[in-house]
C-alpha cells in the first residue's frame, strides 16, 4: 500500500470511530506516521482526503455499473446483479457514506461531487434500462420513470440502513430485491 492509501485507509478508520469534524489533520498524519507537513505533501486539507475517499467509492460504484451493463444477461439481472455488488460495497464504507449524506452534503463542493456522480449512475441504469426496452423484457412506462423509481427505491432503503445502523446486509438486500421485482413486474405488464 502507498503512502496515499495508507493516508486514506487511516482517515476512513479515524472518521469511522471518532466522526468527521473531530478528526484532525494531525491526528490523521499521527496515526500513519507522518508528519502533517508530509501529510499535506498529498493532500491540501481534510476536506480534500474527504474527497478522494467519496470519490473512490463513487468510482467503484460505477466500474460495479459498467461491468454488470456489459454482462449478456437479461436487464433485470444485470440492474438487480449491480445493485446488490453496489450494496456489498457501499455496507462496507457505511460510515463514510453517513458522513457524507449527513454531515457534508450540505456544503457546496461535496453537493457538486454528489451530483456529478449521481448523474453518471443514472446514465449507466438508463442505459441498462433501455437495454431492457429494446429487448422487449419491459413494456409499460418510461425510461426515466423506471429509473428514478429503481434510483429513489434504493435510496431510501440505503438511507434506513445508515441510519438504523443495525439491519444486516443481507437484510438490506432482500427489501431492495423485493422492492425491484415489484418494480419489475410492473414494466414487465403491457398495461
Amino acid at each position: 500500500m502507498n503512502t496515499k492509501e495508507r493516508i486514506l485507509t487511516s482517515a476512513k478508520e479515524l472518521f469511522s470511530t471518532r466522526g468527521y469534524h473531530k478528526t484532525t489533520v494531525d491526528e490523521i498524519a499521527k496515526h500513519v506516521g507522518l508528519s502533517k507537513g508530509a501529510l499535506y505533501f498529498y493532500f491540501k486539507s481534510k476536506e480534500d482526503v474527504m474527497k478522494d475517499l467519496i470519490q473512490g467509492m463513487a468510482e467503484r460504484t460505477l466500474s460495479i455499473m459498467q461491468r454488470w451493463s456489459e454482462k449478456e444477461v437479461n436487464a433485470e439481472e444485470a440492474i438487480k446483479g449491480h445493485i446488490r455488488e453496489f450494496l456489498r460495497e457501499c455496507y462496507q464504507d457505511r460510515y463514510i457514506a453517513y458522513i457524507f449524506l449527513f454531515e457534508l452534503l450540505c456544503l457546496e463542493e461535496f453537493r457538486k461531487i454528489y451530483f456529478e456522480n449521481m448523474q453518471k449512475i443514472k446514465n449507466l441504469l438508463s442505459q441498462m434500462v433501455k437495454r431492457g426496452y429494446e429487448r422487449g423484457e419491459f413494456a409499460f412506462g418510461s425510461v426515466e420513470s423506471v429509473v428514478n423509481l429503481i434510483m429513489g427505491y434504493t435510496k431510501v432503503v440505503y438511507i434506513e440502513l445508515l441510519l438504523l445502523g443495525d439491519l444486516p446486509l443481507e437484510e438490506v438486500i432482500r427489501r431492495v430485491e423485493e422492492g425491484l421485482e415489484t418494480i419489475f413486474r410492473g414494466v414487465r405488464c403491457a398495461g
